[in-house]
């Protein structure tokens, strides 16, 4: 089975721009507040938590990562004061992680960096209609992925 040229030019230009594109923004936020865009990420997924705190597994669905390397992910935040780890009250097995109020304030601080170069090196790349075909076919995909 092969692709089609379109669908292997697209699958190609995905690829590469994706990784691209998180490669300039992990670059933007290490030199401007010495932070990985995963550590951005993770912080973003906690903020926006009930609580500011999300179990070690829910934590790492939201960030698509294998349990090591949220392991990995959590102890940066643990070193950095950005997070702690804290075990479940409901299920003393379980284990949340907690943003803290440095954690917050560095991701408040981290934001307007992040959505600046969104902005450059993607939004202002992509017209109104590009960005909702996009979201559309994203959603698909992602659906499609979750639902296996």
């Amino acid at each position: 089975m092969s692709l089609s040229r379109d669908h292997d030019t697209a699958w190609r230009g995905f690829l590469r721009s994706s990784a691209l594109l998180l490669r300039v923004l992990d670059a933007e936020l290490r030199a401007e507040h010495g932070m990985t865009h995963r550590t951005y990420d993770a912080l973003v997924q906690l903020s926006e938590a009930p609580g500011r705190r999300l179990h070690m597994k829910d934590l790492a669905a939201a960030l698509v990562h294998s349990a090591s390397g949220l392991t990995r992910i959590v102890d940066g935040l643990e070193r950095s004061g950005y997070a702690r780890r804290e075990p479940d009250p409901a299920n003393r097995r379980s284990t949340l992680v907690v943003l803290t109020p440095e954690g917050l304030a560095a991701l408040e601080k981290a934001w307007p960096t992040h959505v600046r170069g969104v902005q450059r090196h993607f939004a202002d790349q992509v017209s109104a209609e590009q960005a909702r075909v996009l979201a559309e076919v994203f959603r698909s995909i992602t659906t499609n992925l979750e639902d296996d």
